[in-house]
């Protein structure tokens, strides 16, 4: 599983969970505070 957390601030800090390295990197595209992650 492929996770996208974006840390909006300290108190909001939100995860995206995807099947595919592509949806998870498009989702990523579309911050500039985030990091992707893979997790089995």
């Amino acid at each position: 599983m492929w996770v996208v957390t974006v840390f909006n601030n300290i108190n909001d800090i939100r995860i995206f969970e995807y099947t595919t390295k592509n949806e998870a990197t498009s989702k990523l595209e579309k911050y500039t505070n985030a990091i992707l992650s893979y997790t089995k």
